[in-house]
């Protein structure tokens, strides 16, 4: 009984997320995923215009990465928000697992070639993802839909799982190792199409590793992450792929508006000439 208590804590979804975005340059519609409808929020110039797709972190919600991606919709580019399960108006009752999100995430880019959205081209596709989001994205980039990413922007991304649940199962060892046992076998019956038979398999590089070019926006310090998450990413992604902007007034969250980031974000997609010309 308590093995099924403490599984039924982790698996469940965040104890609050921030308010729904509700703006009328923002209008958003319900798509029905794999684990139950989710909501995204798109806003666009025209449908031919290059596409970014952002993912919010735990707890936070599309408000925040609004907040995150306006500027790249003055850019030029078409943006689309993911609304987390659990969290905001993407109401859900299940056990909640970042592959659930991975999930909605590749059901997303399946429906953005159907029409429904208002998108008229398949052309390859940025990911915006923070904290939790980069996390997914990494998955989803890595993925089924890998030829069609042109390119990751991660915000102090989460790149393992492991150090976040061994954070939280402070047990005796033989203990944690069962409920460990228990958690993977509760993920293989949620996700049989993805096993787990290792904590490592939910880290950067098993769990997914970027193949394109990215660029990190790193909180300096990461009072939430710490140093691990963006150290496993360096030591796993070639160099010439990675490029860190570090800030010291960047924090994990409560900074999702922060002038000097944006600007050093349009800096290094325009070096990298990823940003429309008109």
């Amino acid at each position: 009984m308590f093995t099924k208590r403490l599984l039924d804590t982790i698996l469940q979804g965040p104890p609050r997320s921030t308010a729904p975005l509700e703006h009328d340059d923002w209008p958003s519609t319900m798509l029905e995923g794999p684990h139950g409808p989710y909501r995204v929020h798109v806003r666009q110039h025209d449908p031919s215009a290059p596409l970014l797709l952002a993912v919010h972190g735990w707890t936070s919600g599309t408000a925040h990465a609004r907040n995150r991606t306006e500027h790249l919709f003055h850019e030029g580019f078409n943006v689309v928000l993911l609304e987390m399960l659990s969290h905001g108006t993407s109401s859900y009752a299940g056990h909640f697992t970042a592959q659930c999100v991975v999930d909605c995430l590749d059901h997303l880019i399946d429906h953005l070639d159907s029409g429904h959205l208002g998108f008229a081209s398949n052309e390859q596709l940025i990911l915006h993802g923070h904290s939790l989001g980069a996390y997914v994205v990494i998955r989803s980039a890595s993925g089924r839909h890998r030829d069609r990413i042109r390119a990751l922007l991660l915000e102090s991304p989460m790149t393992c799982y492991s150090p976040l649940l061994l954070e939280r199962l402070r047990l005796p060892s033989f203990l944690r190792k069962y409920v460990v046992r228990k958690l993977m076998t509760r993920w293989n019956a949620m996700h049989p199409g993805l096993v787990i038979t290792s904590l490592a398999d939910v880290d950067v590089p098993r769990w997914g590793c970027p193949h394109v070019p990215t660029f990190v926006m790193q909180a300096d310090p990461d009072a939430r992450l710490g140093t691990v998450h963006l150290d496993t990413l360096i030591d796993a992604v070639p160099e010439s792929l990675l490029s860190v902007w570090r800030s010291s007034t960047l924090r994990h969250s409560g900074t999702s508006r922060h002038e000097e980031r944006d600007l050093a974000q349009v800096a290094w997609l325009r070096e990298m000439e990823f940003i429309p010309r008109c």
